[in-house]
C-alpha cells in the first residue's frame, strides 16, 4: 500500500486497513473491543457454539495463571466469528460451483488445542458451501526443544466446495 501511495507509514495502514482484517492476533483483541459472551452468542457461530465455548472458557480460566495473561479467549473467538462473516460473504460472490482454499494451520495456545480445520469447515457448510476437506501439508511444533507444550499441530489447505 506505500508503493502504491494509498498509505504514508504504519499508523495509516492501522486506520485505513487494521479495522478490516479478521482478528488474528491479540494485539487485535480487548476488552473495549471485543464483549467475549456477545460474541460467542453470535448466531453465525451456531455451527460450533458449544465447542468454541468450552475452549474459551479454558483459555480465559488459563490465563490468570500465565505471566502473560495473553487474552486468546477473545483473538480465537473474534477470528471465528470474523472467518463465519467471511464465509457469509464468499458464499454470495462465489459461482456455483466453486471451489475455495485457504492454507491454515490448527493452534493450541497455552496448550488448549483449537481445531482450525474443522471448526472453518463447519463455517462454510454453515454459510452455504457444501462440503470441505483438510490436505495436511506439514507438522508443526515438533522442530524445537524449547516449545511451550507438546499439542502436535499442522498447517495445510483447507478446501472447501460448493
Amino acid at each position: 500500500m506505500m508503493f502504491m501511495r494509498e498509505i504514508e507509514g504504519w499508523s495509516n495502514l492501522g486506520e485505513t486497513v487494521r479495522s478490516k482484517l479478521i482478528r488474528s492476533c491479540t494485539q487485535q483483541t480487548t476488552n473495549r473491543n471485543v464483549d467475549f459472551l456477545l460474541t460467542l452468542q453470535n448466531e453465525l457461530l451456531k455451527p460450533i457454539q458449544n465447542e468454541i465455548f468450552d475452549v474459551c472458557s479454558q483459555l480465559e480460566k488459563i490465563r490468570h495463571t500465565k505471566g502473560g495473561k495473553k487474552k486468546y479467549h477473545l483473538m480465537i473467538s473474534s477470528y471465528f466469528l470474523d472467518s463465519a462473516q467471511t464465509w457469509n460473504a464468499l458464499r454470495r460472490v462465489c459461482a456455483s460451483p466453486s471451489d475455495v482454499c485457504f492454507i491454515i494451520g490448527d493452534s493450541a495456545p497455552y496448550g488448549i488445542y483449537v481445531p482450525v480445520h474443522e471448526w472453518l469447515g463447519k463455517l462454510a457448510i454453515a454459510a452455504g458451501f457444501e462440503s470441505w476437506s483438510f490436505e495436511r501439508i506439514r507438522d508443526r511444533n515438533i522442530k524445537w526443544k524449547n516449545r511451550k507444550h507438546n499439542v502436535p499441530l499442522c498447517e495445510g489447505r483447507l478446501w472447501v466446495k460448493g
